[in-house]
């Protein structure tokens, strides 16, 4: 009996010990898992994600990217088949006209009350940047792409015209030296802008026109995307500054052919700029400058932007530091890129002075291009802001009909107003099918 109870005793004090200390297992469940990372298969070794995978583990927070394969043109999203499925992740980082998909879905989670629970002011933060949904914020702005306009310095000496006015540059002035720079017959161009569905309605959008109406149809009645279809292809068609449609496509001209050194000008999103700064994939003997995306006479300077979120899934089990490290991330991601600039709107005059100097100007020092070019085209507080992309419902077919439609007329296979009326009618139609 003695034994038996000695035993006992000794069972009893290990286990209590056992409790006491907790069980390895039962310890390590403890620690946060490392947070998983959403990026396509495009993304992968890219060095500003790398150094927020870096930045993040300073802070006590482990990062794991996951690849996932790129979406392609007519197939499903992999990423969004995903979430739906079910599986857990924690981060994604996507371009605002890319998350109304996702927010359809029931995949995204609201960002408000996790913000709210860390003491974080997203509003103080980030301004009106952040991705937002039926009035709640959905993600947190990592970086904002600003259109710009990329010109070739040596073109324009040896034509004897003068550089871009960075204080007063219009599409009729973009006109105006184009045509002084193109020669057809050696297939020089003033112009070049890669055949994307934006620039279909980019004028339209600069003079104040809606994508949608206030029932939530399709705007493209609206005489002025009429006259922003024409002008895009009167700039080929019309005044020869930018090649043909069926130039480029039967050339197949690349969307960098501004590279070659046989376009003046190139109007496009500022990541374009890293054109100018990686000379090992882009040498070249000619000097470069930049300037602000034209805008019309008579209206506001305006600019496209393409803003970068970071969300997190619904089916993160870790919200809170996923949100912890979401914030972290859109506040320092700005640092690593070129092009894209901060979303911040708490920077201070020297925190941007500085970030200029310390990231910007020394990585256009071979081009002249001077601090005060720089301002002109990312910090100027008069530019007004636009969205490059349809936001909002069948943002895809929408484009996908601004290609089809326009393209036709871009070759004198239909009339503007049948053209208008085609991207009317299939707008709607897709409008009515995502909100069935």
């Amino acid at each position: 009996m003695k034994k038996i109870t000695l035993l006992a005793m000794i069972c009893l004090i290990t286990v209590s010990s056992v409790f006491a200390q907790g069980s390895p297992d039962a310890k390590s469940s403890k620690e946060p898992k490392p947070l998983k990372w959403a990026i396509k298969a495009s993304e992968a070794g890219r060095q500003d994600f790398e150094a927020l995978v870096d930045i993040a583990k300073e802070a006590g927070i482990n990062v794991e990217m996951v690849v996932l394969p790129d979406p392609k043109a007519g197939e499903a999203d992999k990423l969004l088949i995903s979430l739906m499925a079910g599986d857990s992740f924690d981060l994604v980082i996507s371009a605002d006209s890319n998350m109304s998909a996702y927010y359809n879905a029931g995949v995204m989670t609201p960002l408000d009350s996790l913000a709210e629970k860390a003491n974080f002011d997203i509003k103080a933060t980030f301004g009106d940047y952040p991705a937002s949904f039926d009035g709640e914020i959905y993600g947190l702005p990592d970086s904002v792409d600003m259109a710009l306009t990329l010109y070739n310095k040596d073109l324009f000496d040896a034509y004897g015209v003068s550089y871009p006015n960075r204080d007063n540059w219009t599409w009729e002035k973009y006109i105006e030296k184009g045509k002084q720079l193109t020669d057809e017959s050696i297939a020089q161009y003033g112009g070049f802008n890669p055949l994307w569905a934006h620039y279909n309605y980019m004028l339209a959008i600069q003079k104040g026109a809606n994508h949608y109406k206030a029932d939530g149809s399709a705007n493209y009645d609206d005489p002025l995307f009429k006259e922003a279809v024409e002008f895009y292809y009167n700039l080929g068609n019309k005044h020869h500054v930018n090649p043909e449609i069926l130039i480029q496509k039967g050339k197949q001209m690349p969307l960098d052919y501004f590279t070659s050194g046989n376009v003046g000008m190139c109007v496009i999103g500022g990541w374009a700029s890293t054109w100018l700064t990686d000379t090992a994939k882009y040498p070249r003997d000619w000097k470069a400058g930049i300037v602000p995306m034209p805008y019309p006479e008579g209206y506001p300077k305006s600019s496209s932007v393409v803003v970068s979120n970071i969300w997190v899934p619904s089916t993160s089990t870790q919200k809170d530091l996923a949100f912890k490290c979401a914030s972290i991330f859109a506040q320092n991601r700005y640092k690593f890129s070129v092009g894209r600039i901060p979303a911040l709107v708490n920077l201070t005059d020297e925190e941007i002075e500085s970030y200029i100097n310390d990231n910007l100007l020394t990585s256009f020092a071979g081009d002249d291009i001077s601090i005060e070019d720089i301002k002109a085209v990312w910090f100027d507080s008069s530019t007004v802001p636009f969205s490059e992309k349809v936001i909002g419902p069948a943002a895809g077919p929408i484009n996908k009909a601004f290609v089809e439609e326009a393209s036709l007329y871009g070759i004198g296979e239909q009339n503007i107003d049948v053209t208008m009326k085609n991207i009317q009618t299939r707008a709607n139609k897709a409008i009515l099918d995502v909100l069935k």
